[in-house]
């Protein structure tokens, strides 16, 4: 079978972070990068959700930070329901994973 290679665009939550876990480990997909944006939270704490659950769960793909905020309205942050972090809950280790430097559009597959 052929493996269906995809980028994956996110605001990592809860919901996102669980849709990081499929993307990464189904076996007909081959994750190339992750795209990180503003969306329930500001960019700063959804890129470091995504590197949290990249390193948590040893996703081993590019992660890059997207567009930090909306294209066409204002940003409204959801810290009512998904808490100040934009992702609650959960405990991770210290962060040593960074963001790719080059931009995503350079993703090579």
């Amino acid at each position: 079978m052929e493996k269906r290679k995809i980028i994956l665009d996110c605001d990592p939550g809860h919901d996102d972070a669980i849709a990081m876990m499929m993307a990464a480990k189904h076996p007909a997909i081959d994750l190339l990068g992750i795209t990180i944006v503003a969306g329930n939270q500001t960019l700063d704490k959804t890129l470091i959700n995504g590197l949290n659950v990249c390193q948590k769960l040893e996703i081993n793909v590019p992660v890059y930070a997207g567009m930090p905020q909306p294209i066409m309205r204002q940003q409204i942050v959801a810290d009512n329901i998904h808490g100040e972090t934009g992702l609650d809950g959960p405990v991770f280790e210290p962060l040593t994973r960074q963001a790719e430097k080059y931009p995503c559009g350079e993703i090579h597959h």
